[in-house]
This record gives C-alpha cells, structure tokens and sequence, in this order.
C-alpha cells in the first residue's frame, strides 16, 4: 500500500507542477491577447474618430455648396404656405380702405386714397370728431329735438325744468305749467 500511496503523491506533485506551468503559460496569453485587444480598440476608435472627422468636413463642403439650394427650397415652400394669407389680409385692407374713404368728403378722398391703412383710420377719426364737436350754435339747434336731446321726457323735465316747460307750451296746444285747460 504503501508503494500506491507514493505513486498517487507523485501524480499529484508532478499534476500541481503541471498546473503551475500552464497556469503561467495561460496568464502569458492571457495578458498578451489582452494588450492586443486593446491595441485593436484604440485602432477602431481611432478610425471611428477619422471617420467623423472626414463626415463632417464633407457635410461642411456640401452646406457651403449647396446651403443657397436648400434655402430657397425652405423660402419657397413657406411663401407657398403664406400666400393665401397675404392674398386675404390684401384683399381685407382694401376693403376696410374703401370703407374708410367712402367716409370722407369727395374732395378729400384723392388726397387719401393712397395713403396706408392706419393714417386713414386716425384721419377719419379725426374728421368725424371734428364735425361732432358742439359749438355754441349747434347747441341751441339740439335743445330743439324730441324730449330736448334727452332720452325722454320725465329725464327732459328733471334735467333742465325751464327747457322742458318751454318746449312743451310751444308743443302742446294750451299748456300751461300747472294749469291744464
């Protein structure tokens, strides 16, 4: 037995020898494919890189090239989609123009008639003022109206009594205030 035991020691020492050795020679290739599989990565981000580098500089050359093109084409397609807005907004001031100069005088309506929309608006407003503004005149002429240019008749004989008194005697055949005949 004891010849087997030795036999079986032997065979474990030479396979732990054996194993060192190739453990050894394991890491050593280990290591090497390791240095190489990082050479090779850096290789690849390298020719990424490059590749980059060559897409942009072509991308740059085409925008210098053809960067007129693809404007015109983007202008063009947005004066395509704003026509027929320009085209109503054009037609709507014309007609608000016309409005407005069919409110001005004849002899003012040559003078005016080329002028933008805004001048004539303000120009407009300003005539119609002017021509309501009461002067001292106008005033007399107002107090003549139904109900002395009051709502009605009750506000007329509240607002102003001697008015409405006097309107009503002219108005109404035998009034007398107070006395009713």
């Amino acid at each position: 037995m004891s010849e087997e035991k030795q036999v079986s020691n032997e065979a474990v020492v030479e396979n732990g020898a054996e194993s060192v050795v190739q453990e050894s020679a394991q890491s050593e290739h280990i290591a090497e494919s390791k240095k190489y599989r990082k050479r090779a990565q850096d290789a690849e981000s390298k020719l990424s890189n490059l590749q980059k580098q060559l897409e942009s500089q072509a991308n740059a050359k085409l925008k210098q090239k053809e960067e007129y093109k693809t404007l015109a084409e983007k202008y063009e397609a947005q004066v395509n989609e704003l026509s027929p807005f320009k085209d109503k907004y054009d037609s709507l001031v014309d007609q608000r123009k016309s409005k407005l100069l069919e409110s001005l005088p004849e002899d003012k309506r040559e003078i005016f008639k080329n002028k933008d929309l805004d001048v004539l608006e303000f120009m407009v407003s300003e005539l119609k003022i002017k021509t309501q503004e009461p002067s001292a005149r106008n005033l007399v002429g107002t107090k003549n109206s139904e109900f002395g240019g009051y709502k009605s008749m009750a506000e007329f004989a509240m607002q102003d009594p001697k008015g409405c008194d006097k309107h009503l005697a002219e108005t109404v055949k035998g009034y007398q205030w107070g006395k009713v005949k």
